[in-house]
């Protein structure tokens, strides 16, 4: 009789409840990460990701022969592995993290409870984020959410005995199981050494610079704190990062708390996903479903995918990301507004699309943040941000523009941001957009507006806002939804 622990967005060893019931436990122990094919060929995943992944895989092996354990690694359907894992060796209990994840991972998680039950293996899953299961009831969450926000961090176990010591499978990593070529240029590295240089440079001296820099495409690429993707594979703890967080004796104190903040702000979106996880799949309210039905025009999105739209500071936001794969919240939210305003496209494509370029890409917080953008879920404003503007304030200089975007290397600093008003303009190095955006936005405003004034259901309205809505000050707040500004959403 064994046990098993599943891994998943954890790898990791310190804060591991799964790890350390297993330790404890006394049985041998069978540490797996289950590469799987059928993941890696879906629309939101791509080559990017799984480099990330491999990295902090293979950090997570030395991490664990230092307390005599193992890592195994296998490829494929994640059922039909531990049914021959069960053949050789009686799992007894199996155990991991909860994870909130799209909806393929969602059916997949059901499947292994399906078989655990079927084979009387004891299913153990643990949370790692502020996110219930089940029903959940909003006006208590912030109170359960700190509670375990708060609590003891699990240490890191001395000693696992291992079941396996040879044939741990870490060469299948050196192939990625898909067809892609979605690889960024200078990605941010995985594994715990580069998670924790991250981590300690932002503690002791960039965390002052926080809230200066954030909403900057050049400055927040120090300014903040630059460990999302560390969060999102459970390289870190968010817990145990948020604690270490709070002890901080930071010398402005407004950026500590703006940092915090944004770390319960991931357990507040995720629980949305988790709440409804058709968040993934369709307008969480169900009157918006339709409001860009059959108005998807497949030249502006490949244009708007590839950093083409002829709007200088959206390709260059839509650059940086490819190259990169990472840029900071207010770009990742002007892009997708864009797409849904001034280009007018269903919201589903272009999420899927920002999804493969996010090496940080976390469910639980894209699809409903990408919902937030698009203005499907009825209890937030329209966000339709103005892309000169948003140029002009954050790249006055155009440096940021000039370093994505060498085809305007001719056109003078004053015409930058606005190149289809320069008379010299090289169009067959880069096109003007379709629309002025100033039209485009006044066209999007007319649709949205008009749409919801025929089909938006206050019924539905205060559904949404019962289900998903931040409680922190809900009593002034619950009678009021037929007012868009004053249901704006008050994070916790």
């Amino acid at each position: 009789m064994i046990n098993l622990v599943w891994l998943k967005r954890d790898i990791r060893v310190s804060d591991h409840r799964p790890l350390y019931e297993a330790a404890n436990n006394g049985k041998p122990t069978l540490i797996l990460y289950v590469i799987e094919p059928d993941y890696w060929q879906l629309e939101d995943t791509s080559k990017r990701q799984f480099q990330f992944i491999k990295e902090s895989l293979l950090s997570l092996s030395k991490q664990l022969q230092c307390i005599g354990a193992s890592l195994t690694v296998r490829k494929g359907d994640v059922v039909e592995i531990l049914e021959k894992v069960h053949l050789h060796a009686a799992i007894s209990n199996l155990y991991c993290h909860q994870e909130t994840g799209n909806p393929w991972t969602y059916e997949r998680d059901k499947r292994v409870i399906a078989w655990c039950k079927s084979k009387q293996v004891n299913y153990q899953e643990y949370q790692q984020q502020a996110v219930f299961r089940g029903h959940v009831n909003r006006d208590k969450w912030h109170h359960v959410a700190e509670k375990w926000l708060q609590a003891a961090v699990f240490p890191t176990p001395t000693h696992i005995h291992t079941l396996l010591q040879h044939h741990n499978g870490l060469k299948l990593l050196d192939v990625y199981p898909a067809d892609d070529n979605n690889e960024a240029r200078t990605p941010q590295q995985g594994g715990l050494e580069a998670a924790n240089k991250t981590r300690d440079s932002f503690f002791h001296h960039r965390i002052n610079e926080y809230l200066y820099g954030i909403s900057s495409p050049v400055k927040s690429t120090t300014s903040s704190s630059r460990l999302s993707p560390y969060l999102a594979y459970g390289v870190l703890s968010l817990r145990q990062v948020l604690q270490q967080a709070q002890a901080l004796p930071v010398t402005s104190k407004r950026n500590k708390s703006g940092f915090l903040s944004r770390l319960y702000w991931h357990s507040h979106f995720v629980q949305k996903l988790e709440s409804e996880p058709r968040y993934a799949e369709q307008a969480v309210h169900n009157s918006l479903i339709d409001m860009r039905a059959n108005e998807f025009n497949e030249s502006c999105y490949l244009r708007w995918s590839s950093g083409d739209t002829g709007v200088p500071f959206i390709d260059a936001c839509m650059r940086m990301l490819i190259q990169t794969g990472w840029i900071n919240f207010r770009m990742r939210a002007m892009l997708m507004a864009y797409s849904s305003y001034h280009l007018w496209l269903d919201w589903q494509k272009p999420a899927a699309r920002l999804a493969t370029l996010f090496v940080d890409y976390e469910p639980g917080i894209h699809y409903p943040q990408v919902q937030m953008q698009s203005g499907t879920t009825g209890i937030n404003p329209f966000r339709i941000y103005n892309p000169v503007t948003q140029g002009l304030k954050y790249d006055p200089d155009g440096h940021f523009i000039r370093r994505y975007i060498p085809e305007l290397d001719h056109v003078p600093d004053n015409y930058l941001h606005t190149p289809w008003l320069y008379a010299g303009l090289k169009d067959d190095l880069y096109a003007p957009p379709e629309k002025h955006p100033d039209d485009a936005a006044k066209i999007a405003r007319e649709k949205i507006s008009s749409f919801y004034k025929q089909h938006l259901d206050k019924g539905e309205t205060g559904r949404v806002i019962s289900t998903h809505a931040s409680r922190k000050r809900a009593t002034r707040r619950r009678n009021k939804s037929n007012t868009m500004s004053k249901n704006q959403l008050k994070l916790f």
